[in-house]
């Protein structure tokens, strides 16, 4: 007889988290964009959400993601994960796709993407948690970086290194396609726990 494991309680999860990180849900609705309305229903267990919800809710907790989802974890010492169930983002004006490639189950102080742009195509990122830098490689096509008040160049296998905790763009110069691979290394105080009184 098979055993029915029940779903995990997200809001649960979610609101331990986040008091554990003493967060507020403002806090936590600014870091993770998902709204203060929408985290406060997760919480309570009025709302389900949707997979790239809890996907945001995992990155900004810093939560393995295979606890959110009520996955069982496999005891393959390869993990196949396919094109077609990569976690992607798309940017605001849909000429941009962010690929997670970085692993879901385990938490580690870096992101790693795979970025797709179209012609034309602009990711606008606000800024990150203090301290936060990333690193991009262009691997086909030409891109920009804009940071303040500078704009770097990058073409084809170059890489630029930059501080992430202000607001920053990338654009696609080229005429077709850009893809790069973007490394997110976040501040080592975005694990940590707030110094109480």
């Amino acid at each position: 007889m098979s055993t029915i494991i029940p779903p995990p309680n997200i809001g649960k999860i979610i609101r331990d988290a986040r008091k554990s990180l003493g967060l507020t849900l403002e806090r936590l609705a600014e870091r993770s964009g998902v709204s203060r309305s929408m985290l406060s229903a997760i919480e309570r267990g009025t709302a389900n959400p949707t997979f790239a919800i809890v996907w945001s809710l995992a990155q900004s907790l810093g939560l393995d993601l295979s606890v959110l989802e009520g996955e069982s974890r496999q005891h393959s010492p390869v993990e196949h994960l396919h094109a077609y169930s990569t976690p992607m983002r798309r940017s605001a004006d849909g000429c941009c796709e962010l690929y997670m490639l970085s692993p879901r189950r385990t938490v580690l102080p870096v992101e790693w993407y795979r970025l797709v742009m179209q012609t034309g195509g602009v990711l606008q990122s606000d800024a990150h948690a203090f301290g936060t830098f990333e690193h991009l490689t262009c691997l086909t096509g030409s891109l920009s970086v804009t940071l303040e008040e500078q704009t770097i160049i990058a073409q084809s296998g170059d890489t630029l290194r930059y501080r992430a905790d202000c607001a920053h763009s990338i654009v696609n110069l080229g005429s077709g396609l850009t893809e790069a691979v973007l490394v997110v290394a976040q501040p080592s105080q975005f694990q940590a726990k707030p110094v109480t009184a």
